[in-house]
């Protein structure tokens, strides 16, 4: 988890207003992205805006928990829990007091496919700022003290992992979709795994996961070009040029089972797995869209309107398309009272089944694209730390750089038959469906 530092009480108006710095919508199509590239090629995409005094810098390196050695399941996690535990000439509480008193956000975590963070700043701050995210970058300290105590939280996560129902479901969805590949591996270790990890073996992860060929920037804020590129130079230049990967292959999932798990509870929950699309596939928004009016709509999908608002028979339902970097699904669930579980999953299954064979109406398809393009921009533009995430998940998916501008074309060429050809592709065969709770279902 990404931890962040409260503010000065003569910083906190300064740092309100960029919580909610808002972008004009209307003009939100018209994005000026900016390619920067520094003297020794990093690369960065940037939104310049002087609205505020404050800049917003997310990265992403590539190789997040499945990267972990066999054995050692936990380690890339725990290294991104580390990054700003002391670095260069400073120790843990001398650089967190420095990021405090001059109201510095700074940050990383892991995640499956990627070590990602970034830093938010007053403009005024910019030199000291990227000096301390250089620092944080090139020489984290990984304190033995840290690692203690950071490996001392993982475990009694761990711990209670054992006896926490959704814990004990994901463990056993994970395994089943993707077997023995890294995806189906514990992000945040094992009691076994955790245990053995040292500070060597983090240090090993920092080197061989941080380099310039292996970073994605996005900077959104009170910052030129020229006055970027060098600073990013001053920052990663001392950065490996090489990361040091293992090679991931890609994988699909196994759909088709179903499995209960008896637990004692007072509700019954219920996940459902269906094969889905890569983000950067060329049909990907028929796949979106078909899934927004199956599940994805909060309110207004399918599913929430058949068994929750007209029988109430859950609490809340849903789909969503899980896309990763060596994978894609479709996945869906609910929890309910035990005694309704089996009445809310047929229905669920029913749904999905008449999706698969009739697929949605023109008015439904109008509804759902209308949503969709609407939605974006309050979603994920709405400030600027937001759209400097969207500028590296723009680039690590490949998407190019006139992405936003072009979005509207990719939904409006969604056409209804192209719907239905999705439903039937991806929703005919059974998925996977798994319980958990007292009794069967």
């Amino acid at each position: 988890m990404i931890l962040f530092h409260k503010f000065k009480s003569m910083l906190a108006s300064s740092m309100l207003v960029f919580a909610i710095f808002i972008v004009n919508v209307s003009n939100v199509w018209a994005i000026d992205i900016q390619e920067v590239v520094t003297p020794s090629g990093i690369k960065a995409w940037l939104v310049e805006d002087y609205t505020v005094p404050l800049i917003s810098v997310s990265m992403e390196f590539t190789g997040g928990s499945t990267q972990d050695p066999a054995g050692l399941e936990g380690v890339t996690s725990i290294m991104g829990a580390m990054m700003d535990e002391g670095a260069g000439d400073l120790d843990t509480a001398a650089l967190k007091a420095e990021l405090e008193e001059r109201g510095i956000e700074l940050g990383f975590s892991a995640d499956r496919d990627n070590v990602s963070g970034g830093m938010k700043l007053i403009a005024t701050e910019k030199e000291r700022a990227f000096e301390l995210l250089k620092m944080v970058l090139t020489a984290p300290k990984f304190e033995a003290a840290s690692l203690e105590r950071i490996r001392a939280g993982y475990i009694s996560g761990a711990k209670r992992n054992t006896n926490d129902p959704d814990s004990i479901l994901g463990k056993r969805i994970r395994e089943t979709l993707f077997k023995d590949h890294p995806y189906g591996r514990e992000q945040r270790g094992t009691l076994n795994s955790l245990e053995k990890i040292t500070r060597d073996d983090i240090v090993s992860r920092h080197q061989a996961l941080f380099a310039r060929d292996n970073v994605y920037i996005g900077v959104v804020g009170a910052i030129s070009k020229e006055e970027l590129m060098v600073e990013l130079e001053r920052t990663l230049s001392d950065l490996p040029q090489q990361a040091t990967l293992v090679e991931i292959p890609d994988i699909v999932p196994v759909y088709g089972m179903r499995e209960h798990i008896t637990f004692e509870s007072p509700q019954t929950t219920v996940s459902l797995a269906m094969p889905g699309l890569k983000r950067n596939a060329p049909d990907f928004f028929a796949a979106h869209i078909m899934n927004h009016i199956l599940g994805g709509g909060t309110f207004s999908s399918w599913l929430y309107e058949e068994i929750r608002e007209k029988r109430g028979l859950v609490y809340g339902i849903g789909t969503n398309l899980v896309t990763l970097e060596h994978t894609a699904y479709l996945g869906g669930g609910f929890a309910t009272k035990p005694d309704q579980a089996k009445d809310a999953l047929e229905l669920t299954l029913s749904e999905i089944k008449r999706m698969a064979t009739d697929g949605p109406t023109q008015e439904e398809l109008d509804a759902a694209k209308k949503f969709v393009f609407g939605t974006y921009a309050i979603s994920n533009l709405d400030t600027s730390s937001k759209i400097s995430n969207v500028l590296v998940g723009l680039q690590s998916s490949k998407l190019g750089i006139d992405y936003i501008n072009k979005r509207a074309e990719f939904i409006d060429a969604v056409s209804l038959d192209v719907v239905k050809a999705m439903a039937r592709r991806l929703l005919s065969d059974p998925p996977m469906v798994i319980t958990i709770g007292p009794g069967e279902v």
